[in-house]
């Protein structure tokens, strides 16, 4: 089964006062009671948290709530609330059934203007809902097109009073310049398929003035360029014979600039590189200088440290020849003596400081030969490739500058030759762009319009309306239609036909029976194809031809009506819906007493008795 909504409550709140609360369940759901008591207020208000615009009824006993909440089972996104202020604005939309309060965490904002490029709006949310999101629809015969909106559907879902017992078509509002959308959406019901392939053509009144438009526009640019042509070029006619002279000596100018700034880029590098090489030259020296200046001090060092190895032998020498004398302090003779360190490591102190002054003296005959070296480079970095780069840059130099003003007079004469040829190519661009305004405006004052041939036809497919014509005579067989009629459907009004009468030629009560016909046939036809459907029905008074006891009807019945009345059709029309609770769910809402058995079948009989003492007076309290 295709996807469908099924009304599950409406709910009224307000400060200060109890909510009032209608519930609904699947299947026939029966909404009866006196006129006056709020039905065909809730109808309104079931519409309205659809996203209807316009303002509810401004009835005394609502005044004192201000806030409405539809709940709504859906398949494949289970239950969820739609609340909106009872004054109009935004709906909010939140997951789970509330009956009123705080508005629910997680609640989202639905606009109710369509938007079919996003989801938060009313129209796409619904759609969405039932599958038929992102359709669209032509509305006229030459094909414009706009996104269907879930306001196109309503009239299929809910039906109000007037509207039931209209002469008009079921899928018609009455209002001509929505005729071809009604149609459409009818079209996209029946069948599945909406309008995306459709190519619109421009009606002939439009594309007449759009033609004349463009001529217009045609001649304002091409008298624009005129002015501008004389303004700059008076003498435009010759621009193509003088662009012609212009390209010889540019050619020329061209190639000249080309060999004058190759040698001078030429020349640039070898400047470059020979301030490359002379910064690398320049570089060395500094780095010989620093090394020579460390050498020096390091050599300053190796002569300290070979002065104080020489020092340290000497010691040792002296040392070594007193070793055997009496004590100079205490005249202790040399064997009454006692030393710490034996006069053998002395002499192995001045062994060692022999060998390293030696070690030291090598060290430095090494660096001595080093800065020999040192010297040596830089003496030849010096007086070689230093001077000799030197010079060649002061050429270098010379030359450029005597080849750059050559370049600069050159350069001069090609950009006032460049400037007076691209004012040329600006001269003739203007020209060709004349030629191709011209070109256009001739074309454009040529087109005809589109023949009619060619313009769309928006009419339901024959062979869809004929099998659609079939079910709702299966319906008002169904329901025991006095004369069981045979049905057609009519193409010019796109209504049906009883036995070749056009339904509208009816009296109310039979055309507000055979309306509702209509629509239940429509929903039986979708959901026997698969095709999308919104699921329920709400009639606000289809059985008009049964007037209450009461008599606030009045009036005499035609004679199509007065057989109505003399038929069992009450009973089978309920029977009937009670029967078709696995297609959808309906709401109906009358003011006739019920037919014997009748409560026992709805799942929801809802009553309202006008009466402060009996049963529930009306959709709100009493005050």
């Amino acid at each position: 089964m295709t996807a469908s909504l099924m009304l599950r409550h409406l709910v009224y709140t307000g400060t200060g006062v109890s909510a009032a609360t209608l519930r609904f369940g699947p299947g026939l759901n029966l909404l009866l009671g006196a006129s006056n008591t709020g039905k065909s207020f809730a109808v309104k208000t079931i519409d309205f948290m659809l996203g209807a615009g316009g303002r509810l009824p401004d009835i005394e006993e609502r005044r004192a709530y201000d806030r409405a909440w539809l709940g709504l089972s859906t398949q494949g996104s289970g239950d969820l609330t739609l609340d909106r202020g009872l004054k109009g604005g935004a709906l909010q939309v939140s997951s789970g059934l509330s009956e009123g309060g705080d508005v629910p965490k997680g609640a989202r904002r639905l606009a109710t203007i369509n938007n079919a490029e996003r989801s938060d709006n009313v129209s796409q949310f619904l759609l969405e809902l039932i599958g038929l999101q992102h359709k669209l629809v032509v509305t006229d015969a030459n094909g414009a097109k706009r996104p269907l909106s879930f306001r196109d559907l309503a009239r299929y879902c809910i039906v109000d009073e007037a509207s039931m017992w209209n002469d008009v078509s079921p899928i018609h509002s009455g209002q001509h310049i929505k005729k071809t959308v009604e149609r459409s959406t009818f079209r996209l019901l029946l069948t599945g398929a909406d309008d995306s392939a459709v190519t619109q053509v421009p009606a002939p009144k439009l594309r007449a003035a759009s033609t004349a438009a463009k001529v217009e526009v045609f001649d304002e640019m091409v008298a624009a360029l005129d002015a501008e042509l004389a303004s700059h070029f008076p003498d435009a006619e010759e621009l193509a014979a003088q662009g012609e002279k212009l390209t010889a000596p540019f050619e020329t100018l061209k190639a000249e600039l080309q060999v004058a700034q190759d040698s001078v880029r030429a020349l640039m590098a070898q400047k470059r590189n020979l301030m490359q090489e002379l910064s690398s030259h320049e570089q060395r020296l500094a780095d010989i200088q620093t090394s020579l200046a460390r050498f020096q001090q390091l050599d300053a060092i190796y002569v300290s440290d070979v002065q104080r190895l020489e020092s340290l032998e000497e010691a040792g020498f002296v040392l070594a020849l007193d070793g055997e004398k009496d004590c100079p302090l205490c005249g202790a003779p040399s064997p009454a003596q006692r030393h710490g360190h034996p006069l053998r490591e002395i002499e192995d102190v001045r062994a060692a400081a022999l060998a390293e002054a030696e070690k030291v003296r090598r060290q430095q005959v090494d660096l001595g030969k080093t800065v020999v070296a040192l010297q040596e480079e830089r003496d030849a970095v010096a007086s070689g490739p230093f001077p000799a780069a030197r010079d060649r840059l002061a050429q270098l130099e010379q030359e450029l500058s005597r080849l750059t003003p050559q370049v600069s007079a050159t350069q001069n004469r090609f950009t006032d030759l460049l400037k007076a040829r691209e004012r040329l190519k600006w001269g003739l661009a203007l020209l060709e762009q004349r030629r191709m305004l011209v070109r256009k405006r001739e074309e454009a004052a040529s087109e005809k319009p589109a023949p009619r041939a060619e313009r769309l036809d928006v009419g339901a497919d024959g062979t869809a309306t004929h099998s659609f014509a079939q079910v709702v005579g299966r319906v008002l067989h169904a329901w025991r239609f006095p004369g069981q009629p045979q049905v057609s459907f009519d193409e010019q009004d796109y209504d049906i036909r009883l036995n070749g009468k056009r339904r509208g030629d009816n009296g109310k009560g039979v055309r507000a029976i055979t309306h509702a016909a209509f629509k239940v046939a429509l929903l039986i036809y979708c959901r026997e194809r698969g095709l999308p459907h919104p699921g329920f029905l709400v009639f606000d008074t289809p059985l008009l031809t049964y007037r209450d006891p009461q008599g606030t009807r009045g009036g005499a019945l035609a004679p199509d009506e007065a057989a109505l009345a003399q038929s069992p059709l009450k009973e089978h029309f309920l029977q009937h819906l009670s029967s078709l609770s696995e297609m959808g769910q309906f709401l109906i809402v009358e003011n006739i007493e019920l037919p014997l058995g009748t409560a026992r079948q709805a799942l929801q009989v809802q009553e309202f008795t006008g009466s402060a003492t009996v049963g529930r007076a009306g959709l709100f309290p009493l005050p």
